[in-house]
């Protein structure tokens, strides 16, 4: 009998406690200031993906500039051996320069992205937004801060 009673007892306190977090849990997001962002936009007039861009064409034209040079001195060889030799040496060159073009273009973008969530996050935070989403992801309610963060992306 005391079992039953201490068991009904565990029960009820446990649904009670169960009822009070989900309340606090609902109120909490009721209070919730929402903000969304077009990121696409604030990428567009990154000012730092514009010159990332510029160089990374510059850099292309330059690979293959390099690469007709390339092909010109394989076909002025007079022997197989010597041509197979110069298109190993070639190869080699052009993969590592492609590396470092990529490479050197995923900085840049890592960078910008990180500049762009730091004016992000600083820019919601001085407007009293505890939650940020995208643009795209956010299908109804929110304010639209982009405008606000426009300034402050590099």
């Amino acid at each position: 009998m005391k079992k039953n009673i201490l068991t009904a007892v565990l029960c009820i306190f446990a649904f009670g406690f169960g009822l009070g977090i989900n309340n606090f849990a609902f109120s909490d997001i009721n209070s919730a200031k929402i903000a969304c962002v077009d990121v696409n936009k604030l990428v567009l007039a990154s000012k730092t993906i514009k010159s990332a861009e510029a160089t990374r064409e510059k850099d292309t034209s330059e690979m293959l500039k390099w690469y007709d040079k390339a092909s010109e001195e394989i076909q002025k060889q007079d022997t197989k051996e010597k041509r197979q030799a110069l298109v190993k040496k070639y190869e080699t060159q052009l993969t590592q320069k492609k590396k470092n073009i990529k490479q050197a273009y995923v900085d840049v973008l890592n960078r910008a992205d990180k500049q762009i969530q730091e004016a992000i996050s600083k820019k919601a935070h001085e407007l009293g937004y505890s939650l940020v989403f995208r643009g795209d992801a956010l299908l109804v309610g929110g304010d639209d801060i982009t405008s606000q963060i426009l300034p402050l992306v590099k």
